[in-house]
């Protein structure tokens, strides 16, 4: 990631008066402190805004709850929450304290994890601490299993190409990082050791019959277009099985000058996860035309264009699993799935991205126990979300179609305390034409809370970065919708004035990073006066 600039004087953040604007994310009325942060931080990650009022996080929930209920009866159904041991309503019941503590514990299981919670470290222990919690308050907990690939590039590797025309040799050797990248589930060359072969464009890929007269061995050059109607998984499946010993796929002339792609190449299914076994590549627009120019003067003169590649990548299996909890009344007909991913990315400890959104929703769940709903809720904990959604759309998959019948919506919270905040509502028009109209509901609604209490917000995007994707994807169907209060786009001149903190900087600095932990602003500091 781009290093941010940080307005500084003398090693130390500029002092500011905060504007009205610059109060809690969610509701007006919560104060700021002007404590300053700690600058043994890296300035890449340092958050350059005031420590924000912790009490937003529990603001936000409170909205959330109410706005749970009015969705569900937007939808045709009903939360009817009430109570079986306490006349506090469920807004009231919920305590800064309480998620301040879950944030704490999930910091303190990453500390003990190398400083993360991903899949291949704390991210068990998070799911104990969750687990346990549930148990306690009555929840029939279940986990639902399943296998991900966790992948590693072990560079150095090595993409050369080359040909000898007429005495004349040519050859091009590929920088790592600017002009190619392995694509994320590639294989290792045999022993990771380099091979010697030749380069053939194919073109499309998405059938067997685009590989008629491709050579034996040879290395696949493929167009990376969003455009072709299949998969990446595809397309790889083809060039094996034409016995390609790697494949090349080079960006369209519509991304000339971004950098070259590192997508995730694999297959999930309701049983497994897959991949294709053979070293993949992704080269820029201008690499892909190099290539082409030069395949074309070999072939006119009845050579071929030699490559010479080198890829040395590790790819492992590990077990892991979702935390599921469903309450114990309400009818099963419109179930409302309240889901929040619970790892992090193996860099960091991932207390906003999503400690966050886990602590919010654990805390729902908590407090919902005691009381009775009309239509059951399931509030889910997915694993594997920085992976690609994995744990999510494995949920999805097995759902039987009668369950998802049964499914009437699911609210996504991820990210929901970010430093420098804007608030973002998911605009359900660019959910499928199916369940559109739902998301629009949902959107509609949120959009009237915030209008209601003269909050800015703007419509962002289904994106389909986080766990809502699996939900509303063609093959699924099921509306979705939620907040959140930013990653790594960067704050504009308008948004600051209309939410406060700084412009031309990131909504979350400490995005993915070692220091996204209980101890930065927006997370780890109370209010002179909270809730």
């Amino acid at each position: 990631m781009a290093e941010v600039e940080v307005e500084t004087k003398d090693g130390k953040a500029v002092e500011t008066c905060f504007s009205e604007t610059e109060r809690s994310p969610l509701l007006r009325g919560s104060l700021i402190s002007t404590s300053l942060y700690d600058y043994s931080l890296p300035a890449t990650c340092r958050p350059p805004v005031r420590r924000r009022c912790t009490r937003r996080l529990c603001l936000l929930l409170a909205i959330l709850v109410l706005l749970c209920a009015v969705v569900a009866v937007a939808l045709g159904v009903s939360l009817w929450i009430k109570s079986r041991t306490t006349t506090k309503s469920l807004p009231q019941a919920i305590k800064i304290g309480n998620l301040m503590e879950h944030l704490k514990e999930l910091q303190v299981i990453a500390t003990l994890h190398n400083n993360s919670r991903s899949v291949e470290k704390g991210y068990n222990a998070s799911a104990e601490m969750v687990m346990t919690k549930l148990a306690n308050v009555g929840y029939n907990v279940t986990t639902q299993p399943f296998n991900v690939f966790m992948y590693e590039d072990l560079a150095p590797n090595n993409a050369i190409f080359y040909a000898s025309i007429a005495d004349i040799s040519f050859q091009w050797k590929f920088l790592q990082g600017s002009q190619y990248a392995l694509l994320r589930y590639s294989r290792s060359t045999p022993s990771g050791q380099v091979i010697n072969t030749t380069l053939q464009p194919v073109s499309g890929g998405c059938s067997m019959a685009d590989f008629s007269g491709f050579l034996n061995g040879s290395v696949a050059l493929l167009d990376y277009d969003e455009s072709l109607n299949c998969t990446l998984f595809n397309m790889a499946s083809n060039a094996k099985a034409a016995n390609a010993c790697a494949v090349v796929w080079g960006r369209g002339p519509s991304q000339a000058g971004i950098a070259p792609p590192t997508s995730r190449v694999y297959r999930m299914t309701a049983n497994s996860m897959d991949i294709v076994d053979i070293p993949m590549l992704g080269t820029t627009y201008e690499m892909r035309a190099t290539l082409l120019s030069l395949w074309k003067i070999a072939t006119e003169n009845n050579v071929t264009l030699d490559v010479q590649l080198k890829t040395y990548t590790s790819v492992t299996s590990v077990y892991t699993y979702n935390v599921l909890a469903t309450t114990n009344s309400g009818n099963d007909s419109a179930m409302i799935v309240v889901g929040s991913h619970l790892d992090s990315v193996p860099a960091g400890p991932g207390i906003n991205d999503n400690g966050s959104g886990v602590s919010a929703n654990l805390e729902m769940a908590l407090q919902v126990a005691s009381r009775t709903v009309r239509n059951k809720v399931r509030f889910a904990f997915w694993s594997a979300e920085e992976l690609g959604l994995l744990g999510s759309y494995h949920y999805v998959l097995n759902l039987t179609p009668e369950e998802k019948n049964n499914t009437a919506l699911n609210l996504n919270f991820d990210m929901i305390a970010s430093p420098n905040f804007v608030r973002g509502v998911y605009n359900g028009s660019g959910a499928p034409a199916a369940i559109s109209t739902q998301c629009r509901n949902i959107q509609s609604l949120f959009e009237k809370n915030f209008r209601d209490n003269n909050l800015p917000y703007e419509i962002w995007p289904f994106s389909g970065r986080s766990d809502y994707g699996s939900f509303i994807a063609s093959n699924v169907n099921i509306p979705a919708g939620s907040i959140a209060t930013g990653a790594d786009s960067v704050k504009t001149i308008d948004e600051r004035t209309n939410y406060g903190g700084f412009a031309n900087t990131i909504l979350d600095p400490c995005y993915h990073a070692v220091s996204e932990s209980f101890f930065v602003p927006g997370i780890s500091h109370f209010c002179p006066k909270s809730k």
